[in-house]
């Protein structure tokens, strides 16, 4: 009887343990679910679109906000990657996976000021929320860095249209 449940608690272990080192798919077409789009001159913006392509150890999040596009290719296994933040600035970003969350710290540098930002991507259990929590801090050669602040987007997995699909095939 002892020998049964032994084994079975070790087929439940290495199960659990197979289901822990699944790595996350964050592929998909997102659009911005929260904070909701503001509004101006009583019309409601846009809201702001991620599509996200990951393959191997590449992801490619093009984002598509207030009619602009940019995208940033990261590297999940810790590389550096040159990518160009809001407003054109150079950042420099590594990304990682870390259990079944996306972790990606960015040096964003504007002017004389350093940014430095942390990401933290995570799919909700049935995958149809990406939320991205990101905190900020600034400083620079004369000032060392102090807390800009952090906020949290929630995007919602939309289906993809069939043009988009072909762009990607191209």
């Amino acid at each position: 009887m002892r020998l049964a449940v032994s084994a079975a608690g070790c087929v439940l272990l290495l199960s659990f343990g197979a289901f822990a080192q699944k790595k996350p798919n964050f592929s998909g077409l997102y659009v911005l679910a929260w904070p909701k789009p503001e509004v101006r001159h009583r019309k409601t913006m846009r809201p702001s679109q991620l599509m996200v392509v990951q393959y191997g150890r590449v992801l490619r999040a093009t984002l598509t906000e207030r009619g602009k596009t940019r995208t940033s290719t990261y590297y999940l296994n810790g590389t550096v990657s040159k990518n160009v933040a809001a407003d054109g600035a150079p950042s420099t970003d590594r990304a990682r996976i870390q259990y079944q969350t996306l972790l990606i710290d960015s040096i964003v540098r504007v002017r004389k000021v350093t940014l430095e930002m942390e990401q933290k991507w995570q799919l909700s259990v049935d995958s149809r929320h990406l939320i991205i929590q990101i905190t900020a801090s600034a400083g620079s050669a004369a000032v060392p860095a102090f807390p800009l602040g952090s906020w949290e987007n929630v995007y919602t997995r939309v289906s993809v249209a069939p043009q988009a699909r072909k762009a990607d095939r191209k």
